[in-house]
């Protein structure tokens, strides 16, 4: 069942621009959720997320990137999900516009190139610059298949999972869980991290 709410838009002030679309599904891997769309018909605002309606243990996925078929392993983050990229420095944590996706491996290698390219055009030095675009040159190796990385997903609510062979899957220790705090986007890349 859809529902459908029409309120002032809280990012430009417009009169009932501001339209909340929701509707319940079943979702592969998520589970039973709560779609959400917000669109303002005014300035252009938009937002999607879902929002899992029950509750999964807690879980970690590894997966070595080892060959090009590795980039074709189905990724489900929800927004509550942590990824990292050790080899690369990257870590994205679950933060107040996170957004759950649906992708592969390879999909969630150009996530991250997106954030350098972004990075690149932004930096304040060179050295952060010429970092970044060592980054992007491994995240091509890696998707050619010449250089390894090993790709992790955790999720303290346990409605995220990389779903295909040679991908260990673990439970979380409640202290683990504990440790796990909402955060925000964090790509350092001014640590060299191999």
């Amino acid at each position: 069942m859809e529902n459908v709410q029409r309120l002032d838009c809280p990012v430009c002030g417009g009169k009932g621009t501001f339209v909340i679309t929701t509707h319940q599904i079943d979702i592969p891997y998520f589970g039973p959720v709560l779609g959400t769309t917000m669109i303002c018909e005014k300035c252009n605002f938009r937002k999607s997320d879902v929002f899992p309606l029950e509750v999964r243990e807690p879980k970690r996925y590894t997966l070595k990137i080892k060959s090009e078929r590795d980039l074709n392993k189905r990724v489900v983050r929800s927004s509550s999900a942590y990824i990292q990229i050790p080899e690369l420095g990257v870590e994205i944590k679950p933060g107040p516009l996170a957004e759950g996706f649906v992708s592969n491996v390879e999909g969630v290698l150009n996530r991250v190139d997106n954030v350098l390219q972004t990075l690149i055009r932004w930096a304040e030095t060179e050295e952060q610059k010429k970092r970044a675009e060592e980054l992007r040159e491994r995240i091509e190796r890696i998707k050619d298949g010449k250089e390894e990385a090993t790709l992790i997903l955790i999720d303290p609510l346990g409605h995220s999972a990389i779903i295909g062979e040679g991908v260990e899957e673990e439970l979380l220790s409640e202290e683990e869980v504990e440790k796990l705090k909402e955060g925000i986007v964090i790509m350092d890349i001014d640590k060299e991290k191999k």
